[in-house]
């Protein structure tokens, strides 16, 4: 978390440039093949160089109808912009894709925790190979 002491505190946002919209970028970020499981997500990421992360959804019919999808969506991305926030200085150039299950929803705040526990497993592992 910001403390006084790191400045002023990060703003969390998400904007068009952090967001993944080509089948390519989320092609590559998939043939990366660094994954991390966690509860009703997957989460697939791969650095990309850009000094900021950014974000691709999948969510399948398979999850539910419309409603239900595009409820998962907006909780996903509002824990992304909150993660984001918190980690852009220690992991600041991954492009990720969260992949959701079918059949398995999770609270709002369940979400961040989640994306907080496999980004921090994949980063390590992004550190380990060199690849930051």
């Amino acid at each position: 978390m910001n403390t006084p002491s790191d400045g002023p505190p990060r703003r969390a946002v998400y904007r068009r440039r952090h967001r993944l919209t080509k089948a390519l970028e989320f092609k590559a970020v998939y043939d990366a093949r660094l994954k991390a499981p966690k509860g009703p997500i997957v989460v697939f990421v791969k650095p990309n160089g850009l000094g900021h992360p950014r974000l691709g959804l999948s969510v399948g019919r398979r999850v539910g109808n419309a409603v239900t999808r595009n409820a998962i969506k907006r909780r996903l991305r509002d824990a992304f912009r909150l993660v984001a926030a918190d980690w852009a200085g220690e992991h600041p150039g991954l492009d990720i894709v969260i992949a959701a299950r079918s059949g398995r929803s999770a609270k709002p705040d369940d979400y961040a925790d989640l994306l907080r526990s496999a980004l921090a497993k994949l980063g390590r592992v992004v550190e380990k190979r060199g690849e930051a």
